[in-house]
């Protein structure tokens, strides 16, 4: 079965038909034509836990190893981009070249810390609104709760990282990089196979590094990859607060404003840039 996501749509070839199948969901499809190997150009990652369950059933995931074999086969045979049209493709590419697929695997200890960060997230938003409660009522349950919030976010902080050292690239990460924490488990659980698969530039893009753009405007990764910058930073990290010292002044001498974010961007680039170089060295990620 070949399938490609489009927007809120999955769409769907089977191995021997020539129709393409539309559904609303991935337990919709598998329900309808029950397939043993689903094959995908990338998994997104709202989908990863789904399938990551499924995949417990037996059903099979396999992806192309570089997703730039598709945009080369479309502009090899002068085929316009559509969601029909690239599942056609990838179907084309997986009988004409099956070494260039490999087999989607999500480890156990990627889902635990997958879901443990999630919530990481929940609550450390939980904590924010309890601070601010606390500095505008003297009411003591907002006191308490947000000591106690304080309390499992660090709890839950520890926990993480404990079980995201058995993640190889998290693992490499904090022993080369001196990197670690809440944030950057959430973005190697979620994203480790970006970063093995991407190219950098697209990489970049993914984590919008590129442009302008407001905090609140940005995806929940790259939202934690600047909180992840500006904490080494914080705790001078001596890789990068160099990189983040060179990049305030340069900023500085150019008269630009709010410099220590400026440059606090530049280090969550060369992060994502190292973090990148680093899933090309590491295996089974």
């Amino acid at each position: 079965m070949f399938v490609d996501f489009g927007r809120n749509k999955i769409y769907a070839l089977t191995a021997d038909g020539e129709g393409v199948s539309v559904f609303e969901g991935l337990e919709d499809l598998v329900e309808s034509l029950r397939p043993t190997v689903i094959v995908v150009d990338i998994l997104p990652g709202k989908l990863q836990t789904t399938a990551a369950e499924l995949a417990k059933t037996g059903l099979a995931f396999v992806r192309l190893k570089n997703l730039e074999k598709l945009s080369e086969e479309r502009k090899n045979n002068g085929v316009k981009k559509t969601d029909e049209n690239d599942v056609r493709l990838l179907k084309t590419l997986y009988h004409r070249h099956p070494e260039i697929f490999q087999p989607l695997f999500t480890t156990p200890e990627e889902l635990e810390v997958r879901a443990l960060t999630e919530l990481w997230v929940e609550l450390s938003a939980m904590k924010k609104a309890s601070r601010l409660a606390r500095t505008t009522t003297k009411d003591p349950v907002a006191a308490e709760t947000n000591k106690t919030l304080n309390l499992l976010v660090k709890k839950l902080s520890e926990g993480i990282h404990e079980k995201a050292a058995k993640l190889p690239l998290y693992r490499r990460a904090f022993e080369e990089l001196g990197l670690r924490g809440p944030s950057l488990a959430y973005i190697v659980s979620h994203d480790g196979w970006a970063f093995k698969t991407l190219p950098r530039d697209r990489l970049i893009l993914r984590y919008q590094m590129t442009g302008r753009r407001k905090y609140k405007g940005r995806t929940i990764r790259s939202r934690l990859l600047i909180t992840l910058a500006n904490t080494v930073v914080l705790n001078n990290n001596h890789r990068y607060y160099e990189v983040h010292q060179r990049h305030l002044e340069r900023f500085k001498a150019e008269g630009k404003k709010n410099t220590h974010w400026k440059a606090v961007l530049r280090v969550a680039e060369r992060i994502l840039k190292d973090l990148h170089s680093l899933a090309k060295r590491t295996p089974d990620i």
